[in-house]
């Protein structure tokens, strides 16, 4: 999973690297035309999302994610070929839509493996190929900026991509669809692989698409303030993968400087990952607290951008890596997304609808980053201030919203209810049953 997501990163992000090795000006592109070279990436995932989903519902989660992987790498060395603004967001509509399985789908393998407590590190272990790409992807971009044969630009289009078609093939033979069918395990290890999650009450695998539970993850109060969440990161995220390079470089760095300085960020995001995911869960929970912190450091950073002198380029160069701090909070984002719904229809609906937020997020934020502002960009550095305090703010409506609703049903739920819902289900496990959290009486 951490491989596959390090491709994904690393191929969307490509662009990133590529603004400052020559591919605006081979292609003469605007500062618009750039910004949405980047948010139509997000349209593309915006309209696969929801079908991505349903289409994990309908068919195995495993072989639906090896496809879009090996389809993705595809388009990403086509966009090798362009030649105008226009062939440039063609390949990156496209390359949005062959991505859009890949995170809702993650998320839902950790759901069916991992335990609630468990989650939150393994939703960790995968998105550090997120970390790693953005590590190693500057440091193979400036190898590939000695390139001579071919513009650098395409050559990392070329061999990004290339990398990630030869991952398909591994993926689609090593990612089991459910743990009833995983080959690397025998018979009775299935049989505990399903046993040791049946605290979790969130189900494991249904291919029917229920319609009712559909209606419910629409009406349930706990999905619009994740969907909240997810934006106010990510309006943030889609101007910081954008324009990082760009704004560094602004301060007064080299393109093979920038490059390398754009590894600090994803160290930095590296020990924030590993402290809020450890620390979550050896201290149950608290996670809400550890993204509130990383979305405090954000705000810290964001305004050392925008409000430093543009000659103090290594103070600003400081707050361009903390203001990254809110990316410490997406393993956490996942956790809390597959850990407090129950029902496989409902979790994928979820999943939609907080990918939907993702990509709105990503289509905002570089159009907050203003050509005629380069290459200090004061609005957009305010907007991420500002973005950032509101999902600080999220975090304790969030909490107490939790909070609040489980103290509802510990004082509406009788024990006899719940040992009558047991009788019921006549010895069947919670997990083997596809209901949903507000089903089950005894769901916290």
């Amino acid at each position: 999973m951490a491989f596959s997501y390090l491709f994904q990163f690393l191929d969307k992000s490509a662009l990133g690297f590529t603004a400052i090795m020559g591919l605006r000006e081979d292609l003469q592109l605007t500062g618009k035309e750039y910004s949405w070279s980047s948010g139509i990436y997000y349209v593309g995932y915006l309209v696969a999302s929801y079908p991505a989903a349903m289409l994990m519902v309908r068919w195995k989660v495993g072989k639906v994610i090896s496809m879009s992987v090996l389809v993705w790498g595809i388009v990403l060395m086509l966009t090798a070929t362009s030649f105008n603004s226009g062939s440039l967001l063609a390949t990156r509509f496209f390359l949005g839509i062959t991505e859009a399985p890949i995170a809702p789908g993650l998320t839902i393998v950790v759901s069916m493996w991992y335990k609630r407590s468990e989650q939150p590190l393994r939703h960790a272990a995968w998105f550090l190929g997120n970390t790693c790409a953005g590590i190693f992807g500057g440091l193979l971009a400036y190898a590939i900026g000695h390139v001579k044969s071919i513009a650098t630009w395409k050559a990392v289009f070329l061999i990004f991509g290339a990398g990630t078609v030869a991952w398909s093939v591994g993926i689609y033979f090593l990612l089991p669809d459910t743990p009833m069918e995983a080959r690397f395990i025998d018979a009775e290890d299935r049989k505990k692989a399903v046993l040791r999650v049946q605290e979790n009450m969130t189900g494991i695998k249904s291919d029917k698409v229920k319609w009712g539970q559909i209606k419910e993850a629409l009406l349930d109060v706990k999905s619009w303030l994740l969907v909240a969440l997810h934006l106010t990161s990510n309006i943030p995220n889609g101007a910081v993968t954008t324009f990082a390079g760009i704004v560094v470089h602004g301060f007064g760095f080299s393109t093979f400087d920038t490059l390398l300085l754009g590894c600090v960020t994803y160290l930095l995001q590296l020990v924030l990952v590993g402290f809020s995911t450890c620390g979550s869960s050896y201290f149950p929970n608290t996670r809400t607290y550890f993204m509130a912190f990383n979305y405090a450091i954000g705000v810290s950073g964001a305004a050392m951008v925008r409000y430093m002198a543009p000659e103090n380029r290594w103070g600003r160069f400081a707050g361009s890596v903390l203001a990254g701090g809110y990316s410490g909070n997406f393993p956490l984002n996942m956790s809390l997304m597959s850990g407090n719904f129950g029902g496989f229809t409902k979790k994928t609906t979820l999943n939609a609808l907080c990918f939907i937020a993702y990509c709105a997020g990503n289509i905002i934020g570089p159009q907050l980053f203003f050509e005629r502002e380069a290459p200090n960009y004061q609005s957009g550095f305010l907007a991420l201030t500002i973005c950032l305090a509101l999902g600080f703010a999220m975090c304790w409506v969030i909490r107490f919203y939790l909070m609040w609703e489980n103290r509802r049903r510990d004082r509406m739920v009788s024990a006899e209810a719940v040992a009558a819902f047991d009788e019921a289900r006549h010895g069947v496990m919670v997990n083997l049953t596809d209901m949903t959290d507000k089903e089950i009486p005894q769901f916290r």
